[in-house]
């Protein structure tokens, strides 16, 4: 990721429908055991998927997911790719698991040479399943981790990927095992450089401007991309897109409006891709017994307060589509707004697979909520982010519950949101009196998860002076 320097200046609620989704069976001893398909995106914000954004045409991606359940609330650990992945494979935060930004080293010595925890592939193989991976790793080669077979594939648009998986389900002896297919692609992730029959689908769209949108980022501490301390601002010179469009600020609300046409196109080819896929499934028979779980690895800006790429704590980064299809589950489209994380991915696959689950994971099976979506399991989550090159201890945290988000930034700042007044993060309450307890709740929570995870990031003690709430433009 490229990262420039920028000068200083100044500075809904969703209807919710619940339908009676049950499970149809349970896994017992004996029992045939469940598939599982993992398809994996890199860099889809929340808003940039059809059944969210009528905008965007997934329709592939849409007819799927209203088989299953669409986790609404759901976040990553953390907003930023090798770290995402680790902690997807592990089922732990990155402080605890030791991989944070970019750190494919800290992955290898931890998890590959020294074997501190097990990944995701290691325990089902234990257990007689083939596993696969096809798509992007970076954490270095997947069989290092735990993957029977597969590689990294360098590929932007995923052509070899999609070769490659559907090349597996086509072997002669594919079946005769229960299987994990981990399906890491890499689209929307930069570049951009859709074919021309996917940018067509959006030529006469006026895309909207978000509410949140600037041409450059506030100069607070909390839109920082790089190192504590730092103004950085990613992508501010990567041009090797359609048009030659700057992924990063400053951008006018022209250029965001075509890179935002690119960036969908490039999901739409994705979604076109996964639905062949799904049509080889069905064909061979697969669907019945397969558990498919879509999600990303983290989001993305799109201009949302003058930034691109991701590493904040602000949603467009760290909230990401997810959804579960089964076809134990009725086919009838339910939506939850159940807070869920990244570490809760592991235990869920291992219970549905009839495995223990281990007591030092720090996420939650999310079986429950397959036959119950309007049950809330956790009353919050945990997101962290040291910026790249950063260090276990650094960068910023937030802590979400169903309304509520208190960000610590890399240096100590301090914002509180409504979401549920304020979806885009425009106006910091933290200083208005009647917030105080909830400030403190929710520096509870994130001591809660520090002492979970080992974290070394100071959390203030004291109350932020009150006085007016501050919106994002100073008003």
């Amino acid at each position: 990721m490229s990262k420039c320097r920028l000068k200083s200046y100044p500075k809904t609620s969703a209807l919710i429908l619940f339908s009676g989704l049950s499970l149809t069976g349970s896994i017992s001893k004996g029992a045939t055991r469940p598939n599982f398909l993992i398809i994996l995106t890199d860099d889809l914000t929340y808003r940039a998927i059809g059944y969210n954004n009528e905008l965007v045409k997934t329709p592939n991606i849409d007819k799927l997911a209203r088989q299953g359940i669409i986790f609404d609330r759901a976040y990553t650990t953390t907003p930023v790719c090798a770290a995402s992945r680790a902690s997807l494979l592990t089922g732990l935060y990155p402080q605890t698991n030791g991989t944070v930004a970019l750190n494919t080293a800290a992955f290898i010595k931890n998890i590959v040479k020294e074997k501190r925890y097990k990944t995701l592939p290691q325990f089902l193989n234990e257990t007689g399943y083939s596993t696969r991976f096809c798509g992007k790793s970076h954490l270095g080669d997947p069989k290092d981790y735990g993957f029977q077979s597969g590689e990294e594939t360098p590929d932007y648009d995923d052509k070899r990927a999609f070769q490659d998986v559907n090349g597996f389900i086509n072997e002669p002896d594919f079946g005769k095992k229960p299987f994990l297919i981990w399906l890491a692609v890499r689209q929307p992730h930069l570049p951009l450089k859709p074919e021309q029959k996917w940018l067509d689908l959006y030529f006469d769209y006026d895309i909207p401007i978000e509410k949140n949108f600037l041409e450059k980022p506030p100069s607070e501490s909390f839109y920082n991309q790089g190192l504590p301390g730092e103004h950085f601002y990613r992508d501010c010179d990567y041009n090797d897109n359609y048009k030659n469009l700057p992924a990063g600020p400053p951008r006018s609300p022209e250029v965001i409006r075509q890179f935002t046409k690119a960036y969908y196109a490039t999901i739409s080819h994705l979604d076109s891709q996964i639905g062949e896929f799904i049509n080889q499934l069905k064909s061979k028979g697969l669907m019945e017994n397969t558990v498919i779980i879509f999600l990303s690895d983290n989001g993305y800006f799109l201009g949302n307060h003058g930034l691109g790429n991701k590493l904040t704590m602000h949603e467009e980064s760290v909230r990401v589509p997810m959804f579960i299809v089964w076809d134990k589950l009725r086919k009838n489209q339910a939506h939850s707004d159940a807070l869920v994380s990244g570490v809760d991915i592991l235990p869920t696959i291992l219970d549905l697979a009839g495995v223990k689950i281990p007591d030092y994971l720090q996420g939650i099976s999310l079986k429950p909520l397959l036959s119950n979506p309007s049950s809330k399991p956790h009353k919050y989550v945990v997101s962290e982010s040291v910026g790249v090159g950063g260090e276990l201890g650094t960068g910023h945290r937030m802590a979400v519950t169903d309304k509520w988000k208190y960000i610590l930034s890399d240096i100590g700042a301090e914002a509180l949101f409504n979401l549920e007044d304020d979806p885009f993060e425009l106006d910091n309450v933290i200083k208005a009196k009647k917030n105080h307890e909830k400030v403190i709740t929710l520096k509870g929570y994130l001591n809660n998860w520090k002492n979970l995870t080992g974290d070394k990031k100071n959390i203030p003690k004291e109350i932020p002076h009150y006085g007016e709430a501050r919106t994002e433009n100073g008003i």
